[in-house]
C-alpha cells in the first residue's frame, strides 16, 4: 500500500501542476485587459481560471512535499518533467497550439530520460 501510495502522490503532484499551467492559460486568454498595468494585474488575479490554476499548483506542492519523503530527489525531480509533455499535448488539444516535429522528438527524448532514470 505505500509503494503505490508514493506513485499516487508523485502523479497527483505532476498531474495539478499540469493543470494549473492550464488553467492560468485560459485564464489570461479569457480576459480583455486594458489600462493601467495594476487593473489588468487585479483581474487576472480574480479571474476565477487563474485562481483556480494557482490552488492547483498549491495542492501539487503539497503532493509534492508527500512524494519527497518516499523518494530521492535526483528521481522524483526529473519525473517532473512529464508534466511538461501533458502540458504540451494539452495545449495542442485544448488551444489548438501547433506542435511541430521537433518539438515532438523533444518529448520522446524527454519521456526516453524519464524511463532511464525511474529504472536506474
Amino acid at each position: 500500500m505505500e509503494y503505490e501510495m508514493k506513485y499516487a502522490w508523485l502523479i497527483a503532484s505532476i498531474l495539478l501542476g499540469a493543470a494549473g499551467q492550464v488553467l492560468m492559460k485560459w485564464g489570461v486568454e479569457s480576459l480583455k485587459t486594458s489600462g493601467a498595468p495594476a487593473a489588468a494585474g487585479m483581474s487576472l488575479l480574480t479571474a476565477w481560471p487563474v485562481a483556480a490554476g494557482l490552488g492547483s499548483y498549491a495542492l501539487s506542492s503539497v503532493f509534492w512535499l508527500l512524494a519527497l519523503r518516499k523518494f530521492p530527489l535526483s528521481t522524483a525531480y526529473p519525473m517532473v518533467s512529464m508534466s511538461y509533455i501533458l502540458v504540451m499535448a494539452l495545449g495542442w488539444y485544448l488551444f489548438q497550439e501547433t506542435i511541430s516535429v521537433q518539438k515532438w522528438f523533444g518529448a520522446a527524448f524527454i519521456s526516453a530520460g524519464v524511463v532511464l532514470i525511474a529504472r536506474a
